[in-house]
């Protein structure tokens, strides 16, 4: 059974925290606990209204942010970003557990002064600890994923999210399907 859908963005080439001076632990953290971003961040390309850097922050348009006003979707935080007029780092603060157990996820690295690992890998397939398929809606995973500061979560969208989302264009938008159960002696 098919539960929602990871949502795969383009990349706009840069990274949100290239020119931040960040201390030390910061690096066994990820973006929503550092919860900053750098006011001077310009959008180079304005070709997407849904996009990612290099460093796991999703950017939306102003478009993006009226869709999901329109369509009422709580959880979702738009924060301006003051160089890019127009565009938001899109948090999303309706949380799912991720099952980092079946999945295989690796986490590397754990500084015990910190709190956090270095890099946690294996978001994908997404694996998710509940079974019942996502409403409609925003959501993102527990669980960070990437390598120092720039650890993100994987955003998702339950069926009639996705529908909606195509129907209004946002074609930049690729869906990978999250199964209720994933075979791993099929995938090798």
């Amino acid at each position: 059974m098919i539960l929602g859908y990871a949502l795969s963005i383009p990349d706009i080439k840069s990274n949100m925290l290239e020119d931040l001076t960040l201390d030390e632990c910061a690096r066994y953290s990820n973006i929503y606990d550092l919860n900053i971003f750098d006011p001077n961040f310009k959008v180079r390309s304005k070709k997407y209204n849904i996009s990612g850097t290099y460093d796991g922050f999703a950017i939306v348009s102003e478009l993006f942010k009226q869709f999901c006003e329109k369509e009422r979707y709580s959880g979702l935080e738009f924060c301006s970003l003051p160089s890019a007029s127009g565009y938001y780092w899109f948090k999303i603060h309706n949380v799912i557990e991720f099952d980092a157990d079946a999945r295989e996820t690796q986490f590397l690295n754990y500084n015990e002064s910190c709190k956090g690992y270095e890099e946690i890998i294996g978001a994908t397939p997404v694996c998710l600890k509940n079974k019942m398929a996502l409403s409609d809606g925003f959501f993102r995973t527990d669980l960070c994923f990437g390598s120092f500061a720039g650890k993100s979560p994987v955003e998702l969208v339950g069926d009639a999210t996705k529908n909606k989302l195509i129907t209004a264009g946002f074609n930049e938008i690729f869906y990978k399907k999250i199964l209720d159960n994933y075979d791993w002696e099929k995938a090798k």
